[in-house]
């Protein structure tokens, strides 16, 4: 009972008053094109869901007395209807998707279990005639936010970045990891933060410039 309490006083702090950024403002900005149709697949092996935690786990807020309470992509990131009904490698992969296509791409999202051989990534990219696939494994991607006062918190990721052409195979393998630390101001939004530090930590991996010249890189 008073866990479920707890809960709910997570969620009403998040959700405050503030109305959540609109899909295209949680979507990563790219200042590059490729004609290519591309695939795009994120791949779940974080620790904490391999020990049991769901697929939708995002992190922890500490609400009254500091005690921790799961966040889920459905209960405190949810947006859209469908997000619901999404884990944390689709939503993220939605969110990659609006924001290349917004910028002109042809990107399409696909659901991968784990990351593909060369020839595994070349019947995909067969099926779905495309010519590239970008697949983002995450090893970390972690919240851990005090809803207490107003202060910084941080977000840790590890991610592997993989892209793979029709004729090439495997043309680039990268890793990306570290601690941003989000600084908040009363009136901040936390869900707001936490969808906007998503973004930007997407739009820094895709704008690498090794991952940009591995996806725009002809065959």
């Amino acid at each position: 009972m008073y866990r479920l309490a707890f809960v709910a006083l997570a969620l009403s702090i998040l959700s405050g008053c503030v109305t959540p950024i609109p899909l295209n403002e949680q979507a990563p900005s790219v200042e590059y094109v490729t004609k290519d149709k591309v695939l795009i697949a994120v791949v779940d092996e974080r620790k904490r869901v391999k020990k049991g935690k769901p697929k939708d786990f995002v992190g922890l807020a500490h609400a009254s007395f500091g005690i921790p309470v799961d966040w889920h992509v459905k209960q405190v990131l949810a947006t859209e209807k469908e997000d619901k009904e999404r884990n944390l490698s689709e939503f993220l992969a939605h969110r990659v998707v609006t924001g290349l296509n917004n910028k002109g791409w042809a990107s399409q999202a696909i659901a991968l279990n784990s990351v593909p051989s060369a020839a595994e990534a070349k019947s995909l990219l067969s099926k779905d005639q495309a010519n590239k696939l970008f697949v983002l494994l995450l090893n970390e991607w972690y919240f851990s936010i005090n809803l207490n006062w107003v202060s910084s918190f941080n977000f840790d990721t590890d991610s592997n970045v993989y892209v793979y052409q029709y004729e090439q195979g495997k043309t680039l393998e990268k890793n990306f990891a570290g601690r941003d630390v989000i600084e908040e101001e009363a009136g901040d939004s936390p869900q707001n933060k936490v969808l906007q530090a998503y973004r930007d930590q997407l739009a820094e991996i895709l704008s690498d410039k090794e991952v940009q010249a591995a996806l725009t890189e002809s065959n």
